[in-house]
């Protein structure tokens, strides 16, 4: 059973269809940049343009001159033929100091297209086929050849582009102007009828050629916008992974395998250059009972809360804080020495303590951390993997020792102050762990019970 709709619905959908066809058409014969990319489109356009009227104006200029020499030479005594050659070189000779003013003030722009070189874009064409029009008509006196004519018109339909409205003034004014020449320079109307029929059918050809090409260069800028839209989309998205992959997720610093490829990078830079290179290893004390006492939610907003502290009490651009994995922390610090890396950690440790986090599994009653400190002159024959062992075997001496303080197990080679017979240490010493003192500690006084 069929269900007949109402004759006022039909008639809507026999009207849209009709304007979805007619708008369809209209774009794909008479397509107009939209709004958002006219500007561009346009300026795209005009610089192509004049590039290659650029071309265009040295060969008219060079053919002009040809003719003008050509037609001096052959110039007869009579007054009627001198009358005649004159005036043609005359006419090119006009035509030629448009061109080199063309070549003067149109040339291409180094930034911005503006006003002045839309002007002379539309001033080539526009005075160009104007000139040839009014030739090729005043030609048809002597003999009934267009072909001036014919090349202008196809010249500028093959290698300039141009909207449809002013491509329609553009060729509809040169036929019109070449129309009124022949008409005043030929008096016998009969021979007129073969030059007007070819000069009207080759113009209406042109501005089908030349309508195509704005038709194929519209979508050639489009095509290449959308192209670059996606380029820039995906250099966008590769950049938000590659941060992602840098980054913990939960607390917003940067992750393990952005601290050792920020290690790998300092270790080379520091053995070039001959500078020390310390790390800080901090772990949260007693975070396991924090985690059941408050809750993992709990946990997660503590983590966040002292890689915070952490990262803004690292002051230099070259400091780097980052997650170590669960509740470890550590923290790059290239050039710097021992007495640097105890300034940061005491600097850290305040930080700390000045959250006032509350922690009734801890002994001191809030949140606390330990640190292991480790440094050494990084060299070409080793690798940061011992610095990292050393900087945690100081912080597992930290948390057995008390926790709440800070260890270090720095090499000979990181002690500044003379040995026994007063020599300067040397600074050669590759890193190993049979040349590192006895660990040191430091209780931090202002969170000690």
């Amino acid at each position: 059973m069929y269900t007949m709709l109402p004759d006022s619905l039909t008639q809507a959908m026999v009207i849209d269809r009709n304007t979805m066809t007619f708008s369809h058409i209209r774009e794909a014969c008479f397509p107009k940049p939209t709004t958002a990319e006219a500007h561009a489109f346009h300026d795209a356009v005009t610089y192509a343009n004049l590039h290659r009227e650029r071309i265009l104006a040295l060969l008219m200029i060079g053919v002009s001159v040809i003719l003008m020499a050509v037609d001096f030479l052959v110039m007869d005594g009579s007054i009627g033929s001198m009358n005649l050659t004159i005036a043609a070189i005359f006419a090119r000779a006009l035509l030629t100091v448009f061109l080199l003013a063309f070549l003067i003030a149109g040339r291409r722009p180094t930034t911005d297209i503006s006003c002045r070189h839309r002007a002379w874009d539309a001033a080539f064409i526009g005075v160009s086929l104007s000139w040839v029009s009014l030739f090729t008509g005043a030609l048809l006196a002597i003999r009934p050849g267009i072909e001036p004519y014919l090349i202008t018109v196809f010249a500028i339909a093959a290698f300039l582009v141009q909207g449809t409205r002013r491509s329609a003034l553009t060729f509809g004014l040169g036929l019109t102007l070449f129309i009124l020449s022949a008409v005043e320079s030929q008096p016998d109307h009969r021979l007129l009828l073969s030059p007007l029929v070819n000069g009207c059918i080759a113009t209406l050809l042109a501005f089908v050629m030349s309508q195509a090409a704005y038709v194929m260069r519209l979508r050639s800028f489009r095509n290449n916008a959308c192209i670059f839209e996606q380029k820039r989309e995906l250099m966008e998205s590769n950049e938000r992974l590659q941060r992602l992959s840098f980054v913990d997720p939960l607390t917003n610093i940067a992750n393990r395998r952005f601290l050792e490829a920020s290690l790998s990078r300092e270790w080379k830079l520091q053995a070039r250059s001959g500078l020390p290179l310390s790390v800080i290893m901090i772990d949260i004390d007693w975070f396991k009972s924090f985690n059941d006492t408050y809750g993992h939610l709990a946990g997660d907003d503590c983590l966040r809360r002292v890689a915070a502290a952490l990262e803004a009490t690292a002051r230099r651009p070259t400091d780097l804080v980052a997650r170590f994995g669960g509740e470890e922390f550590c923290v790059l610090l290239p050039m710097t020495e021992r007495k640097g890396v105890l300034s940061t950690a005491k600097r850290m440790m305040r930080a700390i303590t000045g959250l006032n986090i509350p922690h009734k599994g801890s002994a001191l009653g809030m949140v606390t951390v330990s640190m292991g400190i480790a440094g050494c002159l990084p060299d070409y024959f080793s690798g940061f993997d011992d610095l990292l062992h050393s900087a945690d075997t100081a912080l597992y001496n930290a948390k057995i020792s008390g926790k709440n303080r800070i260890a270090w197990f720095c090499p000979l080679l990181m002690v500044k102050n003379q040995n026994e017979a007063g020599n300067a240490l040397p600074v050669s010493m590759p890193l190993s762990m049979d040349i590192f003192s006895e660990p040191e500690f430091e209780i931090f006084p202002e969170a000690s019970p």
